[in-house]
């Protein structure tokens, strides 16, 4: 019998149901949330979601025992976070830090969605809740922030320029932009956005941390422990620890995924491409 490392694949049809989710039944107005990523599915890291919030809507100020990072899909959305309020919109991303009392809400006229990553992983219902909420009030004005002032903190806009090209490592047509990092304030998580030109690939490999992807836009080949699935815009992908995995775009478009990793990488070595490391059969003997 052959073990395999914990994976999954799930089509955005076969997603869950847009909820409530706990313990925001009594904390929230116009406030769901799709579940992609958590201990039900097998990870045991993190938690993904997509959120929503309807015109008018709000999420009550409460703090976590974890850390969460949002990234803006459509809409307007805003943050109260400390004593700071903020409007974020497409394509903005913030980061609350352990312990920080934050809300939302939606004063437009269109629903808001939005990308959320939690770390550690936040408690399932019936157990030690590690949500706590709190009264506070929002500031009479609330604006767009300034990402180019050096004193904007824990926010950003993610642009499709520069970032990471890992050729060395066996990838070619891939690049990747982290945003929330540790130099960024996290110390659990990285999530950062990926593009993939058509033809572009990263061999087979795995790693020593957990992670999961959300497609944005076109389509790419993901191997999952010997199986190739189809990854298309809404679906949803787990490599857990020591997973093998490659990446195929065979189409005419370019691929965009949004990654969680967690915990953060320890060490260069944390990736073990397969291929670089098969060189040394020709070296052995006996």
């Amino acid at each position: 019998m052959v073990l395999k490392a914990p994976h999954l694949y799930i089509e955005r049809n076969k997603l869950p149901k847009a909820v409530v989710p706990y313990p925001f039944e009594k904390h929230s107005k116009g406030y769901r949330r799709v579940t992609l990523v958590d201990l039900s599915i097998g990870a045991v890291h993190q938690a993904t979601g997509i959120c929503e919030l309807q015109p008018g809507g709000r999420v009550d100020c409460c703090l976590h025992t974890n850390e969460e990072a949002i990234y803006v899909l459509e809409g307007e959305l805003e943050i109260l976070r400390d004593r700071e309020a903020f409007r974020l919109s497409k394509d903005d991303y913030a980061f609350v830090p352990y312990g920080i009392h934050h809300a939302y809400r939606n004063r437009g006229n269109k629903v808001v969605r939005w990308f959320e990553a939690q770390s550690p992983q936040p408690k399932p219902p019936g157990g030690w809740q590690d949500t706590f909420f709190f009264k506070a009030g929002w500031p009479k004005e609330v604006t767009k922030p300034n990402f180019d002032d050096p004193r904007t903190r824990h926010l950003g806009h993610f642009r499709e320029v520069g970032g990471e090209f890992p050729q060395g490592i066996g990838a070619h047509g891939l690049t990747v932009r982290p945003f929330i990092t540790r130099d960024f304030g996290s110390l659990h998580m990285v999530v950062h956005r990926g593009f993939f030109e058509p033809g572009g690939a990263l061999p087979l490999h795995d790693h020593s941390v957990e992670e999961s992807f959300y497609a944005l836009s076109g389509e790419m080949d993901l191997g999952l422990e010997g199986t190739v699935y189809k990854l298309r815009p809404g679906d949803v992908a787990l490599a857990g620890v020591g997973a093998a995995h490659s990446w195929h775009n065979k189409g005419k478009e370019p691929f965009r995924w949004i990654e969680t990793i967690t915990p953060q990488f320890a060490a260069p070595s944390s990736s073990r491409i397969y291929s670089y490391w098969e060189r040394l059969r020709s070296f052995q003997k006996g």
